[in-house]
Order: C-alpha cells, then structure tokens, then sequence
C-alpha cells in the first residue's frame, strides 16, 4: 500500500506539483520509506529520489529539478490529497 502527498515547487516563476509517495507496506521494499518519481523532460533525465522522510524526499527532488533550471526556488508543503 502506497500513500501519497503532494509538494509545491516554485522554480522561477513556474509552480509544479510534486508527489511524494511513502511505502506504507507490501511490493518490493524501497531503499528509503518515501520516494519521488520526476518524469524525464528535455532537458533531464527521468530519476527517482528517496528520503527517510516525506519532506527529505522532496528536498532532494527539489535539489534535482534545479540542477536543471538556474532558478531560485522554493518548497511548500501542501496537504494530502
């Protein structure tokens, strides 16, 4: 069973959502509990990053999506959906 929150990102003048899913039992176990899927895009490859927590997962999303941009950004959480 898979839980899923969702981040806002602001990258630039741009806002993507993020979700962030946590392995809450069952599949095939993770390397860490909670996990982000970015999709591939011109300019990136698709990845996959994880984090002990919701939070870290997202900052290290973060971290790869602005590899990419040159923009500043920021991270807000947004509850559950």
């Amino acid at each position: 069973m898979i839980k899923e929150e969702k981040y806002i990102l602001y990258i630039g003048t741009e806002e993507y959502v993020l979700g962030v899913q946590e392995l809450l039992w069952g599949s095939e176990p993770w390397p860490e509990r909670f996990r982000a899927q970015i999709p591939a895009s011109a300019e990136r490859k698709a990845t996959t990053v994880y984090g002990s927590t919701g939070s870290e997962a997202a900052e290290r999303a973060t971290e790869y999506l602005t590899c990419y941009s040159g923009a500043r950004t920021r991270l807000s959480h947004a509850k559950p959906f």
